[in-house]
């Protein structure tokens, strides 16, 4: 459930603060997993020792009073709400911050109630999501990829370019609610504190077999197999001209940063690109900095590609993927008359 764990660890923190330092990520991660959490707190004011039970395991003595329980239940409840409303304040942009200090607080409650409510939507649409795909033979790809609101578009719109120049034949449309929802709720309860970091509106697009949904931290494909993995592809080999990112660890994500500059510089003179010697000692030193990087294998194996991709690019060598080769499909064909065609190429050889 990569989407789900997505939303919480990831978009849901940055449209709440903004993109915050790694130190910063794990406080607010936490602070939005309590956030969500927040429908147990209500249960613990009416049933104030039957929920410290279900919670620890340990059922509390009978003299302990229920209403000094609830009290607690009650305090914990206000408090979270509040600090949600406190460090979405401290993080917002300063033109977002507009009005009194303590309705700005305040925000807080609904931020709350609209933070469970979307991760709700999303625990109970994901598995359906999924679950009717396996029984219509589709496949689900889901696809780390970090794009701040400024970002967003332009990752959107290169992704469809590059899919529709390899014969795809993507469109705008409208996304599923359950993916839209979600962000719709936060925007519209958070205000311009939220405007700021999210974008105005999710990207979907579908083709003959494919859809392709763009949420603030991933994108994903749903569709044919055999499309679903090109189009993987031609998505990692291109996104490296945009600002989004591949990767999700902090330390992975500072060095992928250090990269795009390097892929601008490239993008704007490729062929003076061998000669350009700024680039190439950058390049080195990343390459350098990846081989006592400690992280998780996804991520470095993303790196890994990224810098001999551009490495690739700057000695002049082109894209694998994106060339003048023709797809080993015919988008929009089924995978019964694409297995049909191979057989009898194979046999005609």
């Amino acid at each position: 459930m990569a989407i789900i764990r997505r939303f919480w660890r990831g978009w849901a923190v940055e449209a709440l603060f903004g993109r915050p330092t790694a130190g910063q990520r794990t406080l607010y991660t936490a602070l939005v997993g309590v956030a969500i959490a927040w429908p147990v707190l209500l249960f613990g004011i009416a049933r104030p020792k039957l929920a410290v039970q279900i919670l620890s395991m340990i059922p509390l003595p009978d003299f302990v009073p229920d209403w000094t329980v609830r009290l607690a239940w009650i305090a914990v409840a206000v408090l979270l709400p509040v600090g949600v409303g406190v460090a979405v304040t401290i993080r917002s942009p300063p033109a977002a911050r507009r009005g009194p200090l303590v309705l700005r607080i305040l925000r807080g409650f609904p931020l709350t109630v609209g933070l469970t409510v979307s991760f709700g939507i999303l625990v109970l649409s994901v598995p359906a999501m999924r679950f009717a795909a396996l029984i219509r033979r589709k496949k689900v790809l889901d696809i780390p990829l970090v794009m701040d609101a400024p970002a967003y578009d332009q990752v959107a719109r290169e992704v469809c370019q590059v899919l529709n120049r390899q014969g795809f034949s993507f469109r705008p449309a409208e996304p599923d609610w359950w993916m839209s929802t979600p962000l719709h709720l936060l925007t519209w309860l958070g205000g311009d504190a939220l405007r700021s970091h999210v974008p105005a509106r999710l990207e979907h697009f579908e083709s003959d077999g494919l859809r392709m949904s763009l949420y603030p931290s991933g994108l994903l494909l749903r569709g044919n197999p055999e499309q679903l993995t090109w189009a993987h592809g031609l998505i990692a080999e291109s996104v490296v001209h945009t600002d989004g990112l591949q990767t999700t660890e902090p330390k992975a994500l500072a060095l992928e940063r250090r990269l795009r500059p390097l892929w601008r510089r490239y993008d704007a003179d490729p062929r003076g690109s061998s000669r350009d010697e700024v680039m190439l000692r950058e390049l080195d030193r990343v390459t350098g900095d990846l081989k006592a990087l400690q992280v998780g294998w996804d991520d470095w194996q993303v790196l890994y590609r990224q810098i001999l991709q551009l490495a690739r690019a700057v000695h002049g060598e082109l894209p694998l993927l994106e060339g003048d080769a023709p797809p080993p499909f015919s988008p929009g064909r089924s995978s019964e008359e694409s297995a049909r065609q191979g057989t009898e190429g194979r046999a005609g050889s």
